[in-house]
């Protein structure tokens, strides 16, 4: 008899997704109604930024052909690709459904990570900037997503105005380089 194991969640998603899962959230209502009321909270959920980088390959992909067109702060669609050959943890980026390129290998894992344990990101672009470099062309953002609740907001508001809280040490925020 064979030897059978349960499927863990990530070999689940995997074989319910296919090889590639969409890691950010698109619009609500191209879902069917049901997948709107399960997924409301986003509406009203906490957007942490995480990451910021130039999107890598960028003119190897529809970059240069969509770049005109791409405005700031336009919404991107990141795409995990499972059976990348050159990048086990490559997230791709998308525009409309036009393909610009990928996050930068090596600083991309904590990305797949997020993306392999379910969790909702959201992605925008920065900016543009068509005279650069095509490696330059253009800068995304990354958010997570974590719905509000009454525990979690207090958390929040603690963790803001506690003295000593990470954001008030960071040089961006007036805190001393260490």
């Amino acid at each position: 008899m064979p030897d059978l194991h349960p499927m863990d969640r990530l070999t689940f998603l995997r074989s319910l997704l296919g090889s590639t899962s969409l890691l950010t959230v698109p619009p609500l209502e191209l879902f069917a109604p049901e997948e709107q009321d399960r997924l409301a909270w986003t509406k009203e959920a906490h957007r942490i930024f995480i990451y910021d980088a130039f999107v890598r390959g960028f003119r190897h992909h529809q970059g240069p052909e969509v770049l005109p067109r791409i405005k700031d702060h336009d919404d991107l669609d990141l795409v995990r690709e499972y059976d990348n050959t050159h990048d086990p943890d490559a997230v791709a980026i998308y525009w409309e459904g036009h393909k610009l390129g990928y996050l930068p290998m090596g600083e991309n894992r904590m990305l797949a990570n997020l993306i392999d344990h379910g969790m909702l990101l959201a992605a925008y672009v920065l900016y543009t900037a068509a005279d650069a470099p095509p490696w330059e062309q253009c800068f995304v953002g990354v958010e997570l997503l974590l719905p509000e609740n009454p525990s979690f907001n207090d958390y929040l508001d603690h963790y803001m105005d506690r003295p000593d809280a990470g954001f008030k040490l960071h040089q961006h925020y007036g805190g001393e380089v260490g």
